[in-house]
């Protein structure tokens, strides 16, 4: 399933729950749809994050600039080899790519 599916299903799976809330709980089941849906969007956050490999550390560090810190790596275009700095320490080639 693409993003665009996968973000519609959640919609309608949301939407569904926000529905039978209301028809039970009358006008007080918003209160509950709202937490509900908010605790989707949470989690679908995280799993996309994580998948990403931007790691699923709690609240909202990776999006507030608290995740990582670890500064910019490179990647050299020639051998591979990771590394921090301006020309490759195995080869000396200063052809590189950024990794984060």
């Amino acid at each position: 399933m693409n993003w665009i599916g996968q973000q519609m299903a959640w919609i309608m799976v949301s939407l569904a729950i926000s529905l039978v809330l209301t028809y039970f709980l009358g006008w007080y089941g918003i209160i509950p749809a709202i937490g509900i849906f908010l605790f989707i969007s949470y989690y679908m956050r995280k799993r996309a994050m994580a998948r990403m490999g931007m790691g699923g550390g709690g609240g909202f560090g990776g999006m507030l600039g608290g995740g990582g810190g670890g500064g910019v790596n490179y990647v050299c275009i020639a051998c591979g080899h990771r590394f921090k700095g301006g020309a490759c320490p195995r080869c000396g080639s200063k052809m590189r790519r950024v990794d984060f």
